[in-house]
């Protein structure tokens, strides 16, 4: 998947690739773990910034700060505050070990101080993820993927990649009815414009 993006978005082609590949979290994370080493050992790095909350971020996270190199985490600070998800534990940990905090919002910094990390490593930058969206709406706007596909109207296209979101019947439901909710608030907010201009 990652080849898509850096083909479609024309993203420079990684200077290392780990390749890892797929596996379980422990098995995923301990592979990262070792073979970053192995990097960090090569190169002289002054910093090593990580993104997000994926098994590469704590992989990294862990070797950096074994290796005493200073660690950066960008979209610090976000929590769902459910442990159960292995997405919550990486960011947890990685908040820990870090120097430098990025925050994509307001409520980041407040859930850090609560954890006792203190705001002076913490810098509110913005949300990257809003910020790529912008960057590239002209690229989507581009794309020919709705005539290829002979999509017509109105769409929306949503992925619900967590385990919590499909694998429970009654989440995934809640899910769905939300959406349906929102969709028919946002119709009769639609019908309601149009009778006010007619």
């Amino acid at each position: 998947m990652a080849a898509i993006f850096i083909e479609e978005l024309g993203m420079k082609t990684p200077d290392i690739n780990l390749d890892v590949g797929s596996g379980t979290h422990g098995f995923q994370t301990a592979k990262i773990l070792a073979a970053y080493e192995e990097v960090l050992l090569e190169t002289s790095s002054d910093l090593v910034v990580v993104f997000g909350d994926v098994n590469s971020t704590i992989a990294c996270s862990l070797a950096a700060t074994k290796l005493q190199v200073p660690l950066a985490h960008v979209e610090a600070g976000l929590r769902s505050f459910d442990r159960s998800m292995p997405e919550e534990v990486n960011r947890v940990l990685t908040d820990r070990l870090s120097t430098l905090l990025f925050t994509t919002s307001p409520e980041a910094k407040s859930n850090l101080n609560k954890e006792g990390i203190s705001s002076i490593g913490i810098h509110f930058v913005g949300n990257t993820m809003i910020d790529s969206l912008v960057q590239w709406q002209s690229h989507f706007a581009k794309s020919t993927i709705r005539n290829d596909l002979g999509l017509v109207g109105d769409y929306a296209l949503i992925t619900f990649h967590r385990p919590s979101n499909v694998d429970d019947d009654a989440s995934l439901q809640k899910l769905v009815k939300a959406i349906n909710d929102i969709v028919a608030v946002q119709s009769l907010y639609q019908a309601h414009k149009v009778r006010q201009l007619s």
